[in-house]
């Protein structure tokens, strides 16, 4: 039941490039996973600041807004510290110094992986729910 009860929050996406942010959007729910799309860190903001129910938030470093996607992960482990981070970045760009909760993974990222980094975001979540 915990594994139903975590698909059922959503996922906040945060994409700068439409097309990979639809791609990556797609496979997580293909995988039963509820995902709101943005394309920059004000709506990210945004969709935060309105609604309680989200709980993990993936984010590329580069992103356009008032905050990088690094500055997005900092100011949400600080504002909301019950909800995940998952930072998605490329290999050439050197690995930020990060909050313990924020995961960092290279792209181009298998599915797979981004998937199951999610869903044990997702599990920490429940647990602590």
């Amino acid at each position: 039941m915990a594994r139903a009860q975590a698909l059922a929050v959503p996922v906040l996406l945060a994409q700068s490039e439409r097309q990979v942010c639809m791609a990556t959007a797609d496979g997580l729910i293909a995988d039963g996973m509820r995902v709101i799309e943005v394309a920059s860190t004000d709506e990210a903001l945004s969709y935060l600041e309105s609604r309680g129910d989200i709980c993990l938030v993936i984010t590329e470093i580069n992103m356009p807004g008032c905050l990088s996607g690094l500055d997005l992960a900092r100011y949400v482990t600080r504002r909301w510290p019950h909800i995940g981070i998952i930072i998605l970045g490329w290999p050439t760009q050197p690995t930020p110094s990060l909050p313990l909760a924020v995961t960092f993974l290279s792209q181009p990222c298998p599915p797979t992986s981004l998937v199951e980094q999610v869903r044990a975001k997702l599990a920490a979540f429940s647990r602590s729910a």
